[in-house]
């Protein structure tokens, strides 16, 4: 992530953007700071000196965020948007959750803040590939920001993980959801197979990365009213392998249940590109695998070859757009080719892989997979886990039998 950046803020309070100014400035220097007090300010700022990220809050005079957004979307569609917005303002920015790359409800850090300015900052450079934004643009606006997702996302943000009311609101109107979830949490023995716990329950035992991660997987794949274990459809049972792979794996390592949920999350969102690309551009996707069969070659090549752009990256900025946790971010993005990863001894990122790696090892078409991938020797050398990856191994083995 590059040190310099241009940031734009904008709020019609000056006392905020003071503030803004001086907090900002004392964590990140190097950042280039502009700050507006309107939308129409911001953009002829914009006209004369282009940025990398714009953060606005939502309600202004004359031009509110949502409706500066749209504008820079249309005019600077590489510039990464953050809108601030209250809980009562959730209806109003509907109409500009297309425009907006990410969302921070009031009040928030300022870590939380730049945090977002640095997941804007990701986001941006992946909005450099022509062939991502095609793939975008062309997302209807319920993939962009899933409703149900967005209204979980807001809830635990805003009103908290003990939300009780909030959460068992949502609860009763999404109850595959919680199906699902509570199938994850048998598959990693957390409850018993008759127990059914509530959703700030499921909340502890898992953490909040990995209830948005399968919130996610739910409403691009599910949303039905019910959730029958024995007959999940394969790309949601898929992404549950990896992420019980995952997380076993970090269990055996001793990791802290922080650390669990970011590569529990990271794991299960590893395909969620992949299955965007399918809704968007489903021919292409299926010459890219059609390629890969023929010529005995990893998918990543075939869909960098026919259609410009991976999986993994598709994936990677859209956890970046939905405000996952820089390591899920660069975990998704480097799952399949670990060794191009910025961070060369990432255990967490090699967890990740490992739980890829074995869940095609282990699944029903691994005879016609697994050959063509080659173990990444050199990255689990940088780990220091020569040692680990036969115990790994014998742990996800069996794991690999929910593969429909």
């Amino acid at each position: 992530m590059p040190e310099s950046a241009s940031i734009i803020f904008v709020d019609d309070d000056p006392h905020v953007l003071s503030g803004l100014r001086r907090r900002i400035v004392s964590k990140r220097p190097n950042w280039k700071l502009r700050f507006c007090t309107s939308g129409a300010e911001a953009l002829v700022n914009l006209d004369q000196h282009s940025a990398d990220v714009i953060v606005s809050d939502m309600r202004m005079p004359e031009m509110d965020g949502a409706e500066l957004l749209r504008f820079v979307a249309r005019k600077y569609p590489d510039t990464a948007r953050i809108l601030l917005s209250g809980y009562a303002d959730e209806q109003a920015i509907q109409t500009g959750l297309a425009a907006t790359h990410h969302f921070l409800m009031k009040p928030c850090s300022d870590q939380e803040v730049i945090h977002a300015i640095e997941r804007g900052l990701i986001l941006r450079n992946y909005l450099r590939d022509p062939q991502l934004i095609n793939i975008l643009y062309r997302m209807p606006a319920e993939l962009v920001w899933p409703p149900v997702f967005y209204r979980l996302h807001a809830i635990l943000q805003y009103k908290g993980p003990h939300s009780q009311n909030e959460l068992q609101e949502f609860s009763f109107e999404n109850p595959g959801f919680i199906m699902l979830v509570c199938e994850m949490a048998r598959r990693e023995k957390l409850i018993l197979p008759t127990e059914g716990p509530d959703l700030v329950t499921l909340i502890d035992l898992f953490g909040l990365e990995t209830i948005k991660a399968l919130c996610v997987i739910w409403t691009l794949h599910g949303q039905q009213t019910r959730f029958d274990p024995d007959n999940i459809d394969q790309p949601i049972d898929r992404c549950l392998i990896l992420g019980n792979m995952a997380a076993g794996i970090a269990k055996l390592e001793g990791m802290p249940s922080e650390t669990i949920d970011l590569i529990r999350a990271a794991a299960l969102l590893c395909h969620i590109g992949l299955n965007v690309m399918e809704h968007v551009i489903p021919d292409q996707v299926a010459l890219s695998r059609k390629q890969a069969d023929d010529d005995q070659c990893d998918i990543i090549s075939t869909e960098i070859g026919e259609i410009g752009v991976s999986h993994p990256a598709v994936s990677a900025c859209l956890a970046a757009l939905w405000g996952f946790k820089h390591e899920i971010i660069e975990n998704i993005a480097f799952h399949h080719r670990p060794e191009a990863a910025p961070t060369r001894d990432s255990l967490s990122l090699l967890i990740v892989y490992a739980a890829q790696h074995f869940a095609r090892k282990f699944g029903n078409d691994r005879h016609i997979r697994a050959v063509k991938y080659d173990r990444a020797s050199g990255f689990i050398a940088h780990c220091d886990a020569q040692q680990k990856w036969a115990n790994w191994e014998r742990h996800c083995a069996p794991l690999g039998d929910h593969q429909a």
